[in-house]
C-alpha cells in the first residue's frame, strides 16, 4: 500500500480539482462484494486485475482504471421486495468512480426501500497508473476544461463504452428480472453526475430492450440534445449553486415535458456532488420525493398502512401479551391525564402508564372508562412507591391502587424505585399475582444499582417481566439488556426522547436524527420512536398535546432502513439525563404520594 498527500477538492468528484487543502489518498486492495458478476461474461484475468482502488480520507473509496464492467447486487429479502429494481451509476467524470454517498451508501438505501438494487462499475478512461501522473493528468485536463469554461452546456464527453455498459445492465437485469424477484417494466436507472449522464442517453437512445422505465438524474447536467417521439419519466435533482448541472440551463426539462414526464428539484443551496442529500441543506429531501414520485406514476404500489387499532404485541415471560406502545402520564395532574389519557385510547393506544406517584391514577381511571372501551382491551401499568412497601402492608396499599385506578386487576405492576425495604416490596407483588389482583410484575429504576436487581432475581418465587428503565438513543444500555436477555425480561424504556431533564432538545437537535427525520419527512420525535419499536423495546412517550399523542402512535406507519438504523445505534454513548445517584434518591423514603 502506498500513500500518497494530493491537494483536491472534489466537486465534480475528482475531474473538477481545486486546489484546497492536501488529503490523504491510500491504495487499497480491491473490496470483495458478495454476488458480484460480470456484465459480459467471465474477462481476462488481467484485465479484471488491473483496476484501482484507493480511499480518500473522509470521502470514501473510489476506482479507476475499470476495464472489466460488474453489477454489485443489493438485494432485499424476497417478503420485502417492493417489484422494482434499480441500478445506481455512479459519478467521477468518466475517471473513476465515486463508491461513497453515491454509490454504497445509495445501493443500501434503496436495497432497504425493497428495489433490487445493483451498482453498476462500468468501464472507464484508463489514465496513468502512477498517482502523481494521474494527478498531473487530471491537472491537465481540468485545465483545459476551464479554458473553455466549465458551466453553460459543458458536459465530459461520454464513452460509447460507458453508454453500451449502462444499456447492457438494463437489457440483463430485464432478461433475469425472475431471477431478483422484479418485474421486467420496472427497471430503472438512478445516475450520479456522470452517472446521470448515462441514465439520460439511455432514455434517449437505448434500445427498446435495454431502455430504462424510469430513470433518476442527480446533479447530472442537463444538456439539450435531439429527443426521441417518447422517453420515460425522469425525475431530476440538482442544487442551483452547482457550477455545472446547476448552471446548465433547462431546455432539456422543456424538451422532456412533450415527449414523456418529467420532475425538477431544483434546491437552494448543497452543490454538487451531495450523494443522498447534505443536512442541513434541502437536498436530503430528495430520496423520499423521488419514492413519492414513483409512487403517484404508480411505478410503484402505495404501501399499506397498519391499522392504528392494532400496534404490535411483546409477549411476556409469563405468556401476556403487553402492547408495545403506550403513554406516559408523568408529571400530569388528574385533569392532565384525564384528557391525555382519553385522546390517546381515541388515537388507538391500549397501553396507559401511571404511577402512586403521579397521583393521577383517578384521572387515568376515569378515562378509561370514559372511552367506553372493554377493560380487557387496555393495558394499565402502575407502579408502588417505596412507602407502600416499606409500610409493610403491600396488600392495602394495592387496593387503594385498583380502588382509584376504578378496576378489579392492574396488568402490570412495578416497584418504582430501587429504595427501601424491595424485598418485602416484590413479596408483597408476588401474593398479589396469586390473588389475581395483577397479572405481571416488574421493576423500575433498579439498574441504578445493579446488585439489588440481581437480589430480586436471585430472590423471586416469580421473575420480573419486564424493567423499566432509561433508554434512548443516546443511552441504549447494552449491558444491562444483555442481562435481561438473559432472563427473558422485556424492556420498556422512559424517557425515550430523551425527558424532561433537557433531554428532548438534545436529541431533538441531533444532526443524525435531523438529516434522517428530513429525508423521511417525519419529525425527530417520530423518528426517535420508531427506532424504539423496530429494536423491540416497550415504549411510552409522554404528551399532553392531543396532536403529538396522534403523531407519536403513527411511527407505526412507516419503517427506518436498515442503514439508518446502525446510524442511529452509532449515537449510542451512555449519556443519561437523569444523573441522581442511588445515595441521592434514599430521600424517596421521605415522600409519601397522596392517596
Amino acid at each position: 500500500m502506498k500513500e500518497f498527500l494530493v491537494a483536491a477538492l472534489i466537486i465534480f468528484s475528482v475531474l473538477a480539482v481545486q486546489t484546497a487543502e492536501a488529503q490523504t489518498v491510500k491504495y487499497i486492495d480491491a473490496p470483495k462484494f458478495e454476488g458480484e458478476f460480470y456484465l459480459y461474461g467471465e474477462p481476462d484475468r488481467a484485465d479484471a486485475e488491473f483496476e484501482q482502488w484507493y480511499e480518500i480520507e473522509g470521502r470514501g473509496q473510489f476506482v479507476r482504471n475499470v476495464k472489466v464492467p460488474t453489477l454489485i447486487p443489493y438485494l432485499p429479502k424476497p417478503e420485502d421486495s417492493n417489484g422494482a429494481a434499480i441500478i445506481i451509476a455512479p459519478g467521477g467524470a468518466f475517471l473513476h468512480h465515486t463508491f461513497g454517498s453515491g454509490g454504497y451508501e445509495a445501493a443500501a438505501w434503496f436495497r432497504d426501500q425493497g428495489f433490487a438494487t445493483f451498482i453498476l462499475k462500468y468501464r472507464v478512461e484508463i489514465t496513468p497508473r502512477a498517482e502523481e501522473d494521474y494527478q498531473a493528468y487530471v491537472a491537465e485536463k481540468m485545465a483545459g476544461y476551464r479554458a473553455g469554461g466549465l458551466s453553460g452546456n459543458y458536459a465530459p464527453a461520454t464513452p460509447d463504452y460507458a453508454i453500451e455498459d449502462m444499456n447492457a445492465a438494463v437489457k440483463l437485469i430485464r432478461s433475469r428480472a425472475k431471477d431478483f424477484n422484479v418485474k421486467p417494466n420496472k427497471i430503472g436507472i438512478v445516475g450520479f453526475s456522470a452517472g446521470a449522464l448515462m441514465a439520460v442517453y439511455n432514455a434517449e437512445s437505448a434500445p427498446l430492450d435495454s431502455k430504462a422505465d424510469f430513470i433518476g438524474s442527480i446533479y447530472g447536467q442537463l444538456v439539450l440534445r435531439e429527443m426521441p417521439e417518447k422517453v420515460p419519466p425522469m425525475f431530476a435533482a440538482m442544487s442551483s449553486d452547482d457550477e455545472l448541472s446547476g448552471q446548465s440551463g433547462f431546455e432539456v426539462i422543456q424538451a422532456w415535458q412533450k415527449h414523456g414526464i418529467v420532475e425538477l428539484h431544483l434546491y437552494g443551496q448543497g452543490g454538487h456532488n451531495f450523494g443522498m442529500g447534505h443536512e442541513p441543506f434541502t437536498n436530503a429531501l430528495w430520496p423520499m420525493e423521488f419514492m413519492k414520485w414513483l409512487r403517484m406514476l404508480k411505478i410503484l404500489d402505495e404501501p399499506e398502512k397498519p391499522e392504528k387499532e392494532s400496534p404490535v404485541s411483546i409477549i411476556l415471560n409469563n405468556g401476556l401479551k403487553m402492547p408495545q406502545f403506550g403513554i406516559g402520564t408523568f408529571r400530569s395532574n388528574v385533569e392532565q391525564a384525564h384528557d391525555a389519557v382519553l385522546a390517546a385510547l381515541k388515537a388507538g393506544y391500549r397501553h396507559i402508564d401511571t404511577a402512586h406517584a403521579y397521583q393521577n391514577e383517578r384521572g387515568v381511571g376515569a378515562a378509561i372508562h370514559e372511552s367506553g372501551i372493554p377493560r380487557e382491551e387496555i393495558w394499565i401499568t402502575s407502579k408502588l412507591w417505596p412507602t407502600d412497601y416499606n409500610s409493610g402492608n403491600v396488600e392495602e396499599s394495592i387496593n387503594k391502587m385498583l380502588e382509584r385506578l376504578g378496576t378489579d386487576y392492574i396488568d402490570l405492576l412495578y416497584l418504582h424505585q430501587a429504595v427501601g425495604n424491595y424485598m418485602a416490596g416484590w413479596r408483597g407483588l408476588e401474593k398479589a399475582v396469586e390473588q389475581g389482583k395483577v397479572r405481571a410484575i416488574g421493576l423500575s429504576n433498579f439498574d441504578i444499582k445493579e446488585e439489588l436487581f440481581d437480589d430480586v432475581l436471585a430472590k423471586a418465587k416469580i421473575k420480573p417481566a419486564v424493567v423499566q428503565i432509561e433508554l434512548h438513543p443516546y443511552a441504549q444500555r447494552k449491558s444491562f439488556r444483555e442481562k435481561c436477555a438473559k432472563n427473558n425480561i422485556a424492556i420498556e424504556g422512559w424517557y425515550p426522547l430523551g425527558g424532561t431533564h433537557g433531554g428532548n432538545n438534545v436529541l431533538f437537535n441531533d444532526p443524525v436524527i435531523k438529516e434522517i427525520a428530513g429525508r423521511y419527512k417525519k419529525s425527530p420525535a417520530e423518528i426517535i420512536l420508531r427506532w424504539h419499536v423496530q429494536e423491540g423495546f416497550l415504549t411510552i412517550p409522554g404528551s399532553r398535546n392531543e396532536k403529538h399523542i396522534r403523531e407519536n402512535i403513527s411511527v407505526y406507519e412507516f419503517t427506518l432502513s436498515d442503514s439508518d438504523m446502525k446510524k442511529l445505534r452509532a449515537l449510542d454513548q451512555e449519556k443519561r439525563f437523569f444523573t441522581s445517584t442511588w445515595e441521592e434518591i434514599q430521600r424517596f423514603n421521605d415522600w409519601k404520594p397522596e392517596d
